[in-house]
């Protein structure tokens, strides 16, 4: 039984993928969560958390059940997981790209990879997180990392963007201002726009991380073999300019290859601190590491005991480039990973620093596997705040490495950065060898502090971090080097309590000795040294120095002083440190001038100077003690100079030309002294202005942009450090006599003294608290006069129009207000809200303005603002500045930022709070604010920052507000308030028409969204109660139009959103559509009376907002159509006063709108039903309506069933699909009049077409437009314009633009005759009507191009093909229905097979003709079932007792066809022929081929069975006819090839396979037949066998006399066989074939045609004023038609059939066939619909034993030759004698020439007979008058030979006179 489940099994995710198709089952993916709520025994019950909806049993395998919280709601459970929001967050977002992602993987989209890049990510990060080993500040970055990698990736994939706070938390909307919200929007979108430049190498270098991190490195391990105790220093290192950024980091590593100190062991930590912005810029930097072995002179010696020990040289060098890791392009960098770094060893002459130079420049190093293993990581703050981030990384004991200089800002105080370091670079010596030397020194320089008595300092010099501070410092040895380059950097650190003056750095040059007995013995052999102070008391200076060298020559007697006593006795300082009167650099010496000679030299005591040596070294001082200026040395020690009045005014006057980073780092020193001067009694009234002047431009220097990092620093001085109780007394009188004087004060210190009032008012604030501690509070009022009176003195500065003050006004525009702060600690804050009103009103108008709005922004922004009474006089005059530059359209931008910042603070949930505020924001700025968002331009970003205002105040307005501002006295009148709103309500729709907003800002529109609806909800009610009465159509029609076009914009339409997205906008807003929609119906039936001035007008706009997929929403507002329908029905007509009657108005309207919008894609079949169901519910009720009503809820439901094929079909790539739905929606159009409806869909039918190259269907389509056409001047009405030929305005100017576009149509598709019809109307229109010759030759001459064609132009015959669609799984128009295809050119059933199945893929084709089963039907897959079909002739009236060209003939045989006709084999079990019977399907189709369509349903199908007999007569009339056709071919053209011939004839006189007739030698048996049918069939068989005889001799003659001579004795074969067959017809069928006459006159051919020659009329043509042509041409015909008879075509004689009857008759109304003729006598209607059914038809259904057979037909029973003879008219009566030729290729055969030769047989002494001679009585009617090669070959494959036509006669029945004929000679000219 089923349990509810406990809280902890209430939550889960799948982990595999379930499916079922068994009931109440729920599909699960891998990854979804559920809500679990029941379990059973090994499943669970429950619903998945994204749509509650789907809900179903599953496996408890399948699911991983995690914590969750359960919250109850009365009987609701809200269950939500326990993860932390930002890995809920990835896990949605996750689910979220992998939908996107599997699509982009079918796609192949080129973002593939990217996108699963970051989802592995985020995966691993929220791994991370989910692991709960992170610190908080990790998690934090963590965080923040994610939340850019979700938004760079919603970004890309099109998603919307997430709005966060500042820790990375999603926003929310409800407790954010729509301002807030808007500039958060604006950062997240620059934030990701800077992300995507870089990953796209566009780096905006405007926009920089935070200003001061640090470099945490871990070495975690040394591979190299060195043998010996080595160093490892580890620093910062500039590429581009070769210098160390950072001070070492020394790690002691022992011989062993681990470190010295074991517990070390992976445990090195170091951060380099201090980095700031300067350094993200550097361009190349790199973490390098320098290996010094600690050991012996050369390694190979390390085991000789006599080496010298413990010599400092140079080992390797390994570097890594970190820039991108600190300028944050790569973020890869965690304190777990570990990175190699590849070392690079020492060559035996190479120096460090040359190997450091080409180990950062190389691409690759040889390491060999030695190398460094270590760990980095960026940490963003300060020291402090780092050892407070990250107490995991960086303890007590991680060292910290300080960069060579000041950080970017230096700290004052105890806790701030007080230094006082100076850097020493030891950078490389010249040393002579000696006399006695015989190689180059190993030099090692030894650096000591000394004091001016030569003490050495103490444990003053430090290597690096990492190691302890040393009292001497040892360099690098280089073997045998007297150049040695050392670039050596150590530090000197000396403590501020140490007399600086006298110190200096002493440096000792020693020889090492490899032997160590030997170096004992070494002493120093020269010296040097420098003075850290110069004589003007400031510090060595930053560069380089090239000290000189001292040589000592009493070296072996100096003793060490560190060993020395020392005494304070003058002469033993003389003694000991001879060498401080010495010079000590090159420069010094060259500045005292001395010129040393060889016989004099610089000495002092034992130290000589050596010239030719030398030694250089660089010094940089870090600190904040000493300087290098002498004005600050000055200042620092005023009181030193203190009497000396000039020197002091120099120095206060110099301050100002003193760099600026000098002045900041000794800023705390400068500011007491100059305070100190200040109060000194004595010297003040003489140097207050100067000191003044020198500290207001100290506080300036703080306040430029290049020093704004040290403003903490001075504020740091204000609050702590800053002690002076008096100096605000001083300070007051000075600034305010300035302000006072500002005409005559200097405008530069004036300005400079308004940029420092935020300070100056600091220090008067704490000196005025000062002052009060110590005195009790004494001298409150005087003080507050005072300050009263200054900013007064300020304000009233403001009132100049002067240009001298403008720069004074605008500085102090600019820094008054920052002021505010430290004033209220002192003064009132009403009173100081009112002074500064008057400050910033006192500005006169139309001066400085930007700067006047930028000083009301500050004050917003101020604490005065916050208190309420402040808000109550500070807003009127803020709002009326704003509101009058508005209106001038002055400074819109500062004005709109202004008011954003207003509304951004005066936020709240608590909309009580700022009630009042608000009320007066409204009533000043809201008419303005609509007005500028009106006439902005809505792309600018100011007008978005407006509409961001409006909808704050829309936002922030109570109900109460909106009344009272539609209350004020502005909106006395009516037409006032009809203003307004007409003008809010315009804005509000081009707001949602076109959004300001980008369309991935969702959380921005939809609260915008929000706004709106609930002021339209407003207005909605404002306008029934005040607009009813007094009806203003305008206004309610644009509530309408604004509230339907909000419900319908593109954001609100949420079933376009994904699952999540929904959910998380109805959760928050709802769904906004249901409640406009709602209040639009109740504002339709508000209208009462009123109604019908919105009909038919909003009927589109009401259809529009039913089609939108809420069910709820089309419940309630469908009967707005019927009451549509009511009140058009009742409507009163003004004339009769009688009641409408109808809807027509609004059906009309409806149905148009109906077929825009479903096929723009809305709509659905739930919409179909239910607007039928409550429309058919309420006609059925309405009494009067109810006929009307339910006539037309019947059309809009085909309507919709047609429009909803059609939209589905249309996005198909199926064109014909498209095709069948255009036509199902032109019959329903057509069926209910809707000529324009008709006439559209006409014109998509005809496009369509056009693009499938369809120019014949394309033709037909627009002959149905012309078809709504009339050959008259009336004014064409609008529904049956042409948007083709928008200029044709009149029935006949449109019917003849179209009539030209069908004829080229008809053209291009071949259609050659159609396009005569046309024609012939236009002949007409223009000789009969308009009597436009011009154009009537025009038409003529394309007239007769048509006709030309027809006998001209190959035209392939098309076919046709039978198509069932059977299964429920294809459309609906199509679902078990049967079509006849029309193919296209040259294409065969296979062609069209593949083409169907290209068509529909999914479709299975069926292999059998036979009925598919009702199991097939019914089925949801798709079948096809096609098979090749022959058209049915319906030969037109007008051919009967014609002598048609066969050409002509052959048009009619596969055109303007509509029944068609296909067999197949009932038994498919025997293999006898004689024994097959076939069932015959006749299938008509709904419409005649050609048509509008390329198929046609069928719509009547009849079977009938065809005996063996009839097939046995179909298949030898097909075989007669393709020989007939080939003999035809050959005649016409005697360079045909015989190969056709020669197999055709070969496959039927030697049927060695198929058999040939004896397969039907059953049906010339005596005995066969029963019937009388039966009787006459085997007779007409016979008489068929007798024709091929005929023909076969006919065909053999032909062969013969072309066939080649390699092809002889194939021949002769043939000739062999068929004297074979006519002995085996003549003896086993008993038919005697013998009396079958001879073929040199077989066939008799009369033309009924123009006796003039085609040349003839060519020639008249072309010379028409020439009298002679005439006659001439009687007389002599043209000599180019000798060979005509080659080009022209056959004819063929119609014989009218009367009957044409489908099945065999009576023996007395069968004809016999006669053997002379190729062609049957009867119709060729009744022999053409079975030409390719026979065995050798190329037609085949699908099934191979199936053989389609031709029609039987009835003919009349042969005839003997006698009749014949006696029943034909003399041949004189239709020819000349010449006629009676015996040529055996002659047109026209004599019939007594056929009898004389009837005994005659095939032999080889048969001549081969001469070519006819030509007469006037030839065929010349089809000749081309310009015959070509092309012509010529293509027009002779169709031939056939034409029947022999009756006797013409004439009305009275005398016979017309015969033709002249030629005489021989006139012949022979031929």
């Amino acid at each position: 039984m089923w349990q509810k489940t406990d809280r902890s099994q209430k939550y889960g995710v799948a982990v595999y993928n379930y499916s079922s198709r068994l009931p109440h089952r729920l599909t699960l993916n891998i990854g979804d969560t559920v809500q679990i709520s029941e379990e059973l025994d090994g499943w669970f019950y429950g619903c998945k958390t994204k749509n509650k909806n789907e809900c179903g049993i599953f496996p408890k395998s399948y699911i991983h059940v995690r914590e969750a919280v359960v919250a109850k709601f009365g009987s609701l459970e809200r269950v939500t997981s326990t993860e932390s929001p930002i890995a809920q967050e990835i896990s949605t977002v996750l689910r979220e790209w992998h939908t996107i992602w599997k699509q982009f993987y079918l796609d192949q989209n080129e973002e593939l990879e990217n996108i699963q890049v970051m989802m592995l990510e985020l995966m691993d990060w929220r791994k991370k997180i989910m692991s709960r080993k992170l610190t908080n500040e990790e998690v934090k970055d963590l965080q923040q990392r994610v939340s850019s990698r979700i938004d760079f990736g919603n970004a890309m994939l099109g998603l919307d963007l997430v709005v966060r706070d500042e820790q990375g938390n999603i926003l929310n909307p409800d407790n954010t201002s729509v301002v807030e919200l808007y500039k958060q929007h604006e950062t997240a979108s620059d934030r990701i726009r800077l992300e995507q430049n870089t990953v796209t190498g566009v780096r905006d270098t405007s926009i920089t991380g935070p200003q001061t991190f640090n470099l945490f490195v871990q070495l975690r391990n040394f591979v190299c073999r060195i043998g010996e105790d080595a160093d490892i220093l580890m620093s910062l290192y500039d590429a581009k300019f070769s210098k160390f950024i950072s001070e070492n980091y020394i790690v002691n590593w022992g011989k062993d290859g681990v470190p010295k100190d074991i517990e070390m062991l992976n445990n090195f930590r170091v951060v380099f601190t201090d980095l700031g912005s300067r350094d993200r810029t550097r361009e190349r930097v790199y973490l390098v590491f320098q290996i010094i072995r600690i050991g012996v002179m050369d390694p190979k010696d390390v085991e000789d005991k006599k080496q010298t020990r413990r010599l400092r040289r140079p080992f390797g060098v390994a570097a890594i480039d970190i820039t991108e890791y600190l300028n944050g392009l790569k973020n890869d960098a965690e304190e777990d990973k570990q990175i190699f770094i590849p070392f690079q060893s020492c060559g035996e002459k190479e120096f460090m620093d040359s190997l450091i130079k080409k180990v950062v420049v190389a691409k690759e190093i040889n390491h060999k596997g030695q190398g460094l293993w270590v760990s980095l990581k960026v940490l963003q703050g300060d020291v402090k705040q780092v050892k407070e981030d990250y107490p995991h990384l960086v303890g007590p004991n991680t060292c910290v490495s300080r960069k060579l200089g000041f950080p970017d800002v230096i700290m004052p105080g105890k806790g701030g950065d007080v230094r006082n370091d100076i850097y020493v670079t030891i950078k490389g010596g010249e040393f002579t060898r000696g006399p006695a030397k015989t190689a180059d020194k190993n030099v090692e320089v030894t650096m000591v502090v000394c004091n001016n008595k030569g003490e050495v300092l103490k444990d003053v010099i430090s290597y690096g971090c990492g190691g302890d501070m040393m009292s001497e410092y040892k360099s690098l040895i280089y073997y045998h080097e007297d150049k040695p380059k050392w670039q050596e950097t150590v530090k000197v650190a000396i403590s501020t309590e140490e007399e600086f003056k006298g110190l200096h750095l002493k440096f000792t040059f020693k020889h090492r000795s490899t032997s160590e007995t030997k170096d004992r013995s070494e002493r120093p052999f020269a010296m040097a040294f420098i003075k850290l102070m110069n004589k003007n008391s400031t510090t060595l200076s930053d560069t380089d120095h090239n000290l000189l060298v001292y040589k000592d020559h009493n070296s072996p007697d100096l003793k060490s002083s560190k060993k020395m006593k020392i005494t304070e006795k003058k002469e033993d300082r003389d003694k000991f440190s001879p060498y401080l009167d010495l010079p000590s650099t090159r420069e010094i010496f060259n500045e005292q001038n001395i010129q040393p000679t060889g016989k004099v030299t610089l000495f002092s005591g034992p130290f000589t100077l050596s010239a030719k040596d030398s030694f250089v070294i660089s010094s940089f001082v870090c600190s904040t003690k000493l300087t290098h200026n002498v004005v600050l040395l000055g200042l620092l020690q005023w009181q030193d100079i203190m009497t000396d009045t000039t020197k002091l005014r120099d120095h206060l006057e110099k301050l100002m030309k003193v760099d600026g980073e000098e002045i900041v780092k000794f800023l705390q020193d400068l500011l007491d002294s100059l305070f100190s001067i200040l109060m000194q009694n004595t010297i003040s009234d003489v140097y207050d202005n100067l000191v003044f002047d020198a500290l207001v431009h100290i506080i300036s220097l703080i306040s430029d942009r290049k020093y704004h990092q040290f403003r903490p620093v001075l504020d740091a001085y204000v609050e702590s450090s800053f002690s002076f109780a008096m100096a605000y007394q001083k300070l007051m009188i000075i600034l305010r006599d300035y302000v006072d004087k500002a005409m005559e004060t200097n405008q530069k210190i004036l300005k400079s003294a308004m940029k420092s009032l935020e300070y100056l008012f600091k220090f008067i604030v704490q000196s005025r608290n000062h002052f009060a501690r110590l005195n009790d509070g004494r001298g409150k009022q005087s003080f507050e006069l005072q300050l009263k009176q200054l900013i007064k003195s300020i304000s009233n500065m403001m009132l100049y129009t002067s240009d001298n003050t403008l720069v004074a006004q605008g500085s102090a525009l600019k820094y008054m207000c920052a002021t505010i702060p430290d004033i209220l600690k002192v003064f009132d804050a009403v009173e100081l809200s009112h002074l500064m009103v008057e400050f910033i009103n006192n500005v006169p108008k139309e001066r400085l303005t930007k700067q006047k709005l930028k000083c009301i922004d500050d004050l917003v922004h101020s604490k005065l603002f916050v208190l309420p009474e402040c808000r109550l006089i500070l807003l009127p005059m803020m709002l009326q500045h704003t509101r009058v530059l508005m209106e001038q359209k002055e400074e819109i931008e500062d004005c709109i930022e202004v008011l954003s910042n207003i509304l951004n603070l005066t936020f709240s949930r608590d909309m009580d709070k700022y009630e009042e505020d608000i009320s007066l924001i409204t009533k000043m700025s809201l008419r303005t604010v609509i007005q500028a968002c009106i006439n902005l331009d809505k792309t600018s970003k100011e007008a978005i920052k407006c509409v961001c205002v409006l909808l704050s105040m829309l936002r922030q307005m109570k109900e109460l507000h909106f009344s009272q501002y539609m209350d004020m006295e502005e909106f006395v009148f009516l037409i006032d308030l009809r203003d307004f709103l007409m003008e809010i309500l315009m804005l509000f729709l081009d707001l949602v028409s076109n959004n300001v907003f980008p369309p991935d800002w969702m959380e921005m529109i939809m609260l915008e969204n929000s706004i709106i609806l609930r002021a339209l909800q407003i207005f909605a009610k404002v306008i029934h109660d005040r607009f009813t009465q007094e009806f203003e159509r305008e206004l309610w029609g644009f509530f309408f139009k604004c509230s339907i076009s909000f419900l319908t914009q593109k954001s609100l339409q949420l079933e376009h959103f994904t699952s999540s997205k929904r959910s998380k906008i109805v959760c928050r807003y709802r769904d906004m559509r249901r409640e406009a929609g709602f209040e639009i119906r109740q504002m339709w039936f508000h209208l009462g009376v009123n109604k019908i001035q919105f009909i038919p007008d909003m009927v589109g706009a009401v259809l529009e907002m039913t089609l939108i997929p809420e069910i709820e929403l089309r419940k309630a507002t469908i009967p707005i159509f019927f009451d549509m329908m009511v009140c058009e029905f009742m409507q009163i007509e003004p004339s009769t006063r009688k009641i409408k009657g109808n809807f027509n108005q609004v059906e009309h309207e409806l149905i148009m709108c109906l077929d825009a919008l479903v096929e723009g894609g809305q709509g659905d079949g739930e919409y179909k039903d239910l607007i039928c169901d409550i429309l058919y519910k309420l006609c059925s009720n309405h009494s009067t309506l109810k006929e009307q009503g339910l006539r037309f809820v019947n059309t809009i439901k085909e309507l919709l069933q047609h429009l909803l094929e059609y939209r589905k079909i249309i996005q198909s790539e199926v064109k014909e699909l498209r095709m069948s739905c255009i036509v199902n929606l032109l019959n329903f159009y057509h069926d209910i009049g809707r000529q324009e409806m008709y006439i559209r869909y006409l014109y998509k039918l005809c496009d369509l077409h056009m693009k499938c190259d369809n120019y014949t269907e394309a033709a037909n389509t627009l002959k149905l437009h012309v078809g709504l056409l009339k050959w008259t001047d009336d004014g064409l009405d609008p529904m049956l314009q042409s948007g083709w030929y928008p200029a044709a305005r009149t029935h006949r100017e449109l019917k003849e633009y179209l009539y030209y576009d069908i004829i080229s149509y008809f053209d291009k598709g071949k259609m050659w005759e159609k396009g005569i019809e046309l024609t012939k109307e236009l002949v007409h229109l223009y000789e009969e009507e308009l009597y436009d010759y011009e154009r009537l030759s025009v038409i003529l001459k394309r007239q007769a191009e048509l006709f030309a064609c027809i006998i001209r132009e190959l035209r392939p015959d098309p076919e046709y093909f039978r198509v069932g669609y059977y299964g429920r799984g294809f459309p609906s128009f199509l679902q078990n229905k049967v079509f006849i295809y029309r193919g296209k050119e040259y294409e065969r059933l296979t062609d069209f097979n593949s083409r169907m199945q290209t068509l529909f893929p999914n479709a299975e084709l069926l292999k059998s003709l036979s009925p598919p089963s009702s199991e097939v039907k019914e089925s949801d897959k798709q079948y096809l079932q096609i098979n090749a079909v022959t058209p049915v002739l319906e030969l037109q009236d007008r051919f009967l007792n014609k002598c048609v060209n066969e050409k002509i003939l052959k048009y009619y045989s596969v055109n303007e066809v509509q029944k068609f006709t296909f067999s197949r084999r009932i038994d498919e079990s025997g293999a006898d022929i004689s024994q097959m019977w076939l069932e015959r399907t006749y299938l008509t189709t709904l419409y005649s081929f050609p048509g509008i369509l390329c198929w046609f349903p069928v719509n009547h199908t009849d079977m009938r069975k065809v005996s063996p007999l009839e097939n046995a007569i179909e298949t030898l009339e097909t075989t007669n006819k393709r020989i007939n056709s080939l003999i035809e071919q050959h005649i016409a053209d005697d360079h045909l090839s015989t190969n056709n011939l020669g197999m055709l004839l070969n496959g039927v006189v030697d049927a060695s396979v198929n058999g040939g007739i004896s397969n039907y030698k059953v049906f010339y048996s005596e005995g066969y037949g029963e019937s009388e049918i039966q009787l006459h069939l085997v007779h007409k068989l016979k008489d068929i066998t007798k024709n091929q005889v005929m023909l076969l001799k006919e065909a053999l003659l032909i062969h013969r006399r072309k066939v080649s001579e390699e092809l002889r004795p194939f021949h002769d074969h043939m000739e062999q066989r068929f004297k074979e067959m006519v002995k085996l017809i003549h003896k086993e069928y008993r038919l005697n074939v013998s009396q079958v006459p001879d073929s040199f006159a077989t066939l008799k051919r009369i033309k009924s045609q123009s006796c003039v020659p085609i040349s003839r009329v060519s020639e008249v043509l072309n010379n028409p004023n020439n009298p002679q042509n005439l006659s001439d041409s009687s007389a002599a015909p043209s000599p180019s038609l000798k060979t005509s008879h080659s080009t022209r075509a056959p004819s063929v004689y119609i014989k009218p059939d009367k009957s044409a009857p489908t099945t065999p008759i009576r023996p007395n109304t069968i004809s016999r066939m006669n053997p002379f003729k190729r062609t049957s006598v009867a119709s060729l209607a009744n022999t053409s619909d079975h030409s390719s059914e026979g065995g050798g038809s190329n037609r085949n259904s699908l099934e191979a034993p199936i053989e389609l057979s031709e029609q039987l037909t009835p003919r009349r029973p042969l005839r003997s030759d006698e009749q014949r003879r006696l029943s034909r008219p003399n041949s004189f009566q239709l020819m000349p004698p010449i006629m009676n030729s015996t040529s055996n290729s002659s047109l026209v055969s004599n019939t007594s020439s056929t009898a004389e030769n009837s005994d005659f047989e095939l032999g080889d002494e048969m001549p081969t007979p001469p070519l006819p001679e030509k007469t006037a009585y030839s065929d010349y009617s089809n000749v081309e008058i310009t015959p070509s090669p092309s012509h010529h070959r293509a027009n002779s494959g169709n031939r056939k030979s034409k029947p022999v036509p009756p006797l013409p006669t004439e009305l009275n029945g005398t016979p017309p006179p015969v033709p002249k004929k030629y005489t021989s000679k006139q012949a022979s000219l031929t």
